[in-house]
């Protein structure tokens, strides 16, 4: 080969690495403890609930206004007399005052509503964590998942070519090999299928954390060892239960808003006037009566409202006790049933399932009576990966229930 094909071809070669280089998709490695992190940092839905509190806390600044600005007035006009015309002018400012106590009470249901806010954006955050956790949890049961159909592919493709080899010396008929080779198929289409519903689950995550659609996720923990939060906060503080305590009080102020509407509005005042030369100095006093409207509608429906959201606190309540009792027990018995397996079965299983393939080779037991036996065998790796997917998702119910997450 000539000097300058040779160097074509590295030239060609490189070309070609560097290409696939580009073409690789960047990849991101992440902990439970980094996703919960990210989450927080770039999640596109906690921005909303963020602006959300931002736009409550507003209203408290609005509600301290005064309610009535001072009014100025003025006219002016000739006086016409037989002999002459003069001009006649005054001038006078007002000023509207509430005496009953409202701004008060205004600012009052501000604060509260500020409160509730704060509260419901702490709630977004945490049904947040919540969806991250059981989506990670979810990624790295299907990553288990994904590998031990690996493993049971590779164990048919090796039972296949002991089936073709026993049949190559006639210790087989061509039904043996002809089975072995479609469990070989469906042990490749679990396979196929765990590798799907594990891209679904990453993808799940990526728009949880609000990351690209081109990076490659990859999950790194163990189902048996999430660094999840020991669950001991009370329920009792959760943020949403907070925020209905808040829109409670915030009802009462406005409660309390309406029934100052009972007191009457006054308004005083200064003019001066200038009528036929002489220069008029006078004060003023206004009062509104408040004979129709006394603010019984506002008092009304704030009260229905405040009513109406301690009946929704009372079950909301109940709700949270009994979610975070279930996920309590759910979390202890799984967790417990996977220990169980992890002591007493994993070993038999390993055991079994060498034993199994190893009499077959021999030829002391049938294709079929292995193939039931690896279909127990793979039964229960996946009835164990089940367990520490429950076990893992109800210790993240666990720890968004009572406000665990961090």
């Amino acid at each position: 080969m000539s000097r300058r094909s040779l160097v074509g071809l590295l030239l060609g070669a490189l070309g070609t690495s560097s290409s696939a280089a580009q073409e690789r998709r960047p990849m991101v490695e992440i902990t439970y403890e980094r996703a919960l992190a990210l989450a927080q940092e770039r999640a596109p839905g906690l921005a909303a609930a963020r602006a959300r509190a931002v736009e409550a806390a507003s209203h408290v600044e609005a509600a301290s206004v005064w309610r009535f600005n001072p009014q100025l007035s003025g006219g002016a006009g000739p006086r016409f007399r037989a002999e002459s015309a003069t001009v006649d002018w005054s001038a006078s400012a007002q000023q509207g005052l509430e005496v009953g106590g409202q701004r008060g009470d205004r600012v009052e249901a501000a604060r509260a509503g500020a409160a509730a806010g704060a509260a419901r954006s702490e709630d977004a955050r945490r049904l947040l964590l919540r969806e991250v956790g059981v989506a990670f949890v979810s990624a790295l049961y299907w990553e288990r998942r994904g590998a031990l159909a690996d493993e049971n592919l590779h164990i048919a493709e090796a039972i296949a070519r002991v089936a073709a080899r026993r049949h190559e010396v006639g210790d087989a008929g061509g039904l043996e090999r002809t089975v072995a080779a479609l469990a070989v198929v469906r042990a490749r289409s679990e396979a196929d299928r765990a590798e799907a519903a594990l891209a679904q689950a990453e993808g799940r995550l990526k728009a949880l954390l609000g990351l690209e659609a081109a990076i490659e996720l990859v999950c790194l923990g163990d189902l048996r060892q999430l660094g999840i939060r020991d669950s001991t906060g009370d329920v009792g503080a959760r943020p949403d239960l907070r925020a209905l305590q808040a829109d409670i009080r915030q009802a009462e102020a406005e409660a309390e808003l309406g029934r100052a509407g009972r007191v009457p509005d006054l308004a005083l005042g200064v003019g001066y006037a200038r009528e036929e030369s002489a220069d008029i100095l006078q004060g003023s006093l206004a009062i509104t009566l408040p004979v129709f409207d006394h603010g019984q509608g506002a008092t009304a429906v704030a009260e229905a409202r405040r009513e109406r959201l301690r009946a929704e606190l009372e079950a909301e309540r109940s709700a949270a006790a009994i979610e975070a009792d279930t996920a309590h027990t759910t979390a202890r018995r799984l967790s417990s049933a996977a220990r169980r397996f992890e002591a007493d079965g994993l070993g038999t299983l390993e055991r079994s399932e060498q034993l199994a393939t190893a009499s077959y080779e021999a030829g002391a037991i049938p294709l079929g009576e292995l193939l039931t036996v690896r279909r127990e065998l793979v039964q229960a790796k996946l009835d164990y990966a089940d367990l520490l997917l429950g076990a893992a998702t109800a210790r993240v119910e666990l720890a968004a229930s009572t406000g665990a997450l961090p």
